[in-house]
């Protein structure tokens, strides 16, 4: 039998996030003892970790969390997101329109789905699949770096525009504030968070991509976050990000915001750097992110 604290060393989760997956999903039932101290099983085990590697690749904790570890093996050795049917109309009708350069259409069917979704849904079942798709598509050669950079740029304007409507500054909200370090071009990620903050009442500061942790640095003493957000796609990271990466683990130790690192590469940062870090949390995918703003959100108020 497991302790807490060893499940959450052995996947990554936090403890908040694997109470809040119990609670909230009913994925596992651990044991308790007497003083109601939870203790889990090999099998719990073996199942968070599928879990948690099936969450960061893009599916939903609230459609997998009832099946057992044969069924989300198979998922696992799946190479394509499994989505349901009317999310696979949809998507089918934003490729066929972007194939064709029809980008104001791609633009009109993924606002239509936003009527239809919290921002939590949006991003997380509509944003990221279709992101993941586009991706793939371009990785075979079915669609062009174009039409692969038109459909980003359609999706960016989307997500900041929703952003601008949802975000209300003010200095009772809690901040947080959203970069990717040098060597790191990849924004979705901190752009899906600064959605997911503002929709939360968070005062946003988006400051963007592959910026040196100088200008972060210096960006955090004038605003003064409660949380820096790092998005890490990149596994391992260049040599340039992990120096920059360094510069901010030093910073984190006496700056009073806290220092979150979200993405794949941050998984990877975390399993080699974790003994040393301060001031400073791993997020595995985006309903992590939704759990640790509403819990940073009772804390800062």
């Amino acid at each position: 039998m497991y302790s807490i604290k060893a499940i959450t060393t052995l996947t990554g989760l936090t403890a908040e996030t694997l109470r809040a997956w119990e609670r909230r999903y009913d994925c596992i039932t651990p044991q308790r003892n007497e003083s109601g101290r939870r203790s889990y099983s090999q099998n719990d085990l073996e199942k968070l970790k599928l879990l948690v590697n099936l969450t960061r690749s893009g599916h939903a904790i609230s459609k997998i969390a009832q099946l057992d570890c044969e069924q989300l093996r198979h998922f696992q050795n799946q190479s394509v997101i499994q989505i349901d049917t009317n999310q696979a109309n949809l998507f089918s009708q934003i490729i066929e329109a972007l194939q064709n350069y029809r980008i104001e259409h791609c633009e009109q069917l993924l606002k239509r789905a936003l009527l239809a979704h919290e921002p939590l849904e949006y991003a997380r079942d509509i944003l990221l699949p279709a992101l993941h798709q586009v991706g793939q598509l371009w990785h075979e050669e079915k669609i062009n770096i174009a039409q692969e950079h038109m459909f980003s740029s359609c999706v960016k304007r989307i997500v900041l525009s929703l952003v601008n409507t949802l975000h209300q500054p003010s200095k009772r909200n809690p901040s947080m504030l959203f970069a990717t370090p040098s060597g790191e071009p990849h924004e979705f990620g901190i752009l899906l968070g600064s959605l997911i903050a503002a929709a939360q009442q968070y005062t946003c500061y988006y400051i963007g991509a592959d910026l040196p942790a100088f200008d972060i640095i210096d960006a955090s003493k004038q605003l003064k976050p409660d949380v820096i957000v790092i998005g890490l796609v990149k596994s391992p990271a260049e040599l340039q990000t992990t120096l920059e990466l360094e510069k901010l683990m030093k910073f984190a130790v006496t700056s009073s915001s806290k220092l979150w690192l979200a993405g794949q590469g941050a998984h990877f940062w975390f399993k080699q750097h974790a003994p040393a870090l301060v001031n400073c949390e791993y997020i595995a995918n985006i309903d992590q992110f939704y759990d640790k703003a509403q819990q940073q959100q009772l804390i800062s108020r």
